[in-house]
């Protein structure tokens, strides 16, 4: 080895003999570089491809050492051989210089795809340096092929400075480069059986290698991003156009169409429909069903899904208030989806809480006539009724008729008219019911209102109308006392416009715990009895009755078995198949709307029923 004068004046200030200095030029700093080479990638997440390289650098290193020259160390010797497409790691450093070195340095071309950084490091690389460490990886994907001359410069001293020792070095680059997606393989169409397994397979090319996405009928498939698009178990609901796109940064292709034909299968049938039941608070029961067609099960509750819910059966560990309602399942396999009959529970409560009063309020034209009808258990009581309309004026509401006028008939046929009233006149019955059942107070004694109290056994049905067209409110309060003779039915029946003019009743339940009630919203039967004109798709909403009402039930047609309910209860049959509605819904104590209205703003007549259900 030839020493520069540099050189020679440390060799003197070392004082050392020079066969010995030589000797630790020579090994001294290959090994300093090997065992710091394998401490990093011992230390750090680096892949056993680094690993390797560094004990190929190492014995690299250890020759060049033992030979006493200055080198380049590459863990794979030039020309490296490398494919486009596959992921890449080079590693380097210089052996055999009187010190490892401290940075590097880079200049002529470098593959696409593939950076400079210090080995195990997880940076963002770079093309050029300096990068300060004593071995240097070049990796990544390459993505272009040809050849690549690098001059690669190790440094003694950090930041690229002090003595330095560069050579050139090649990397190959073989197999493909950027190129647009094709789809050498394009899906066929298939027919399969309903239940049966069915697939779609394609073959794609491209680099860089393509994003897939199947579509249905021009619809993205969720998580079908493969070349193979499967299905476990074909339904009719799969039968449709599919197609595969395939994009990568040249471009994107779309595949052939391709049809999925779904025949046979049998949708589910109901052998055994659920059974209504009626049982008290605290005991165990069930409803059940059995079917054909091994289909998957929801049970639904009023019309909504009861979560969790999905067996044949639906146990009621111990029943509860809440349980009273109707029930129905739903039953779906590959083929179809079919409902079964509904069934009522009814879960039998303590005679604590009652019916109250009902409350209708209305835009009557003139002379139109307003029905409202209640039904009284027991030997009776007496009722405060009212039609109220410039009292109602008084709190606000505008519009109001100025002169109302009620009439109370019995049942019978033909009806009797049981009692009448045009003015109130301060009436003092009237006045202590109002003030003892927390009504709202009348304008005026001498106020056009008009209302009357009187004793109602059995049922009764008042009429409210008058001369003038406006606004009106109709009231019914249970005004004797005890729950043994108590309302258990009252009902409300008017035309049904739209926006503001919907028929809208309200009722209370007072007392403790819950009521079981049976609210229908009749139209299409109505006129199977002979009323002209009726509503031809009721829809039924129930709210509560606060400041901000809140919707706790709804319905549009009607289940059959709360109609079999009904007819027990003495309502009059609904027509099978009509649209109207019906609710069975336990509710606590408190004040509620009910709500009647026309499906695609359709109008009528209609009648809102409440029943109570012991």
């Amino acid at each position: 080895m030839k020493f520069s004068p540099a050189s020679l004046r440390r060799l003197h200030w070392l004082n050392l003999p020079g066969t010995l200095l030589i000797t630790l030029l020579q090994r001294t700093p290959a090994v300093r570089v090997i065992a710091t080479a394998a401490d990093t990638v011992l230390s750090s997440p680096a892949t056993s491809v680094l690993k390797a390289a560094v004990s190929t650098l190492g014995a690299l290193g250890a020759m060049h050492s033992m030979a006493g020259a200055t080198a380049l160390s590459p863990s794979q010797p030039s020309p490296a051989s490398v494919t486009a497409g596959v992921p890449t790691t080079l590693v380097f450093t210089v052996t055999g210089s009187p010190a490892a070195p401290q940075s590097f340095t880079f200049a002529g071309s470098v593959p696409p795809g593939m950076t400079f950084r210090a080995l195990g490091s997880s940076g963002a690389g770079t093309v050029s340096g300096p990068i300060n460490t004593s071995t240097v990886q070049l990796s990544g994907t390459p993505t272009t092929a040809g050849t690549y001359v690098i001059s690669i410069i190790g440094w003694r001293g950090a930041n690229g400075s002090s003595d330095q020792h560069g050579e050139s070095y090649t990397v190959t680059v073989s197999g493909s480069t950027n190129a647009a997606p094709t789809i050498t393989t394009q899906p066929s169409s298939r027919t399969v059986a309903a239940g049966s397994p069915a697939s779609f397979t394609t073959v794609v090319t491209g680099f860089p290698t393509p994003t897939l996405q199947w579509f249905k009928n021009s619809v993205a498939v969720p998580g079908a991003t493969t070349e193979l698009l499967t299905f476990a178990s074909a339904a009719l609901a799969d039968a449709g156009s599919y197609t595969l796109v395939a994009t990568n940064s040249q471009s994107s292709v779309t595949s052939n169409a391709a049809t999925l034909t779904v025949t046979g299968g049998a949708a589910p049938v109901v052998t055994t429909q659920p059974a209504s039941l009626a049982q008290p608070a605290g005991s165990a029961a069930s409803l059940a069903v059995l079917a054909t067609g091994s289909p998957t099960y929801q049970w639904r509750k009023n019309g909504a899904n009861v979560v969790g819910a999905t067996n044949a059966t639906l146990p009621f560990a111990a029943l509860a208030a809440a349980d009273t309602a109707s029930y129905d399942v739903v039953l779906t396999n590959p083929t179809g989806t079919v409902t079964s009959n509904a069934a009522t529970v009814v879960v039998a409560t303590p005679l604590t809480a009652v019916l109250r009063n009902l409350a209708v309020r209305t835009t009557l034209a003139a002379n139109q006539i307003l029905f409202v009808g209640v039904n009284m258990s027991g030997a009776g009581k007496d009722v405060l009724v009212r039609a109220a309309g410039p009292s109602l004026g008084a709190l606000g509401v505008p519009g109001t008729m100025v002169d109302p006028r009620l009439s109370v008939f019995s049942t019978a046929t033909p009806p009797a008219l049981i009692a009448q009233n045009n003015n109130w006149s301060g009436d003092p019955a009237v006045a202590a019911a109002i003030g003892r059942l927390g009504a709202f107070p009348m304008a005026s004694t001498t106020s056009l209102d008009a209302a009357l109290v009187t004793a109602i056994a059995g049922g009764r049905t008042v009429q409210v109308s008058g001369p003038a067209a406006g606004n009106v409110i109709v009231e019914a309060y249970d005004a004797g006392a005890g729950n043994t003779a108590r309302f258990t039915s009252i009902a409300a029946r008017n035309f049904v416009g739209t926006g503001d003019d919907l028929l809208i009743a309200g009722f209370t339940i007072d007392g403790t715990g819950s009521k079981n009630l049976l609210i229908r919203a009749a139209g299409p039967s109505l006129g199977a009895l002979g009323v002209p004109g009726t509503l031809v798709d009721p829809k039924l909403e129930i709210f509560t009755a606060s400041s901000v009402p809140a919707k706790i039930a709804e319905n549009d047609n009607f289940p059959g078995a709360v109609d079999t309910l009904a007819r027990t209860l003495g309502g009059f049959g609904f027509v099978p198949g009509a649209r109207d509605a019906a609710i069975l819904i336990s509710l606590p104590a408190g004040g509620y709307t009910v709500q009647v209205s026309g499906i695609n703003n359709g109008t009528g007549e209609a009648i809102i029923e409440v029943y109570e259900v012991p």
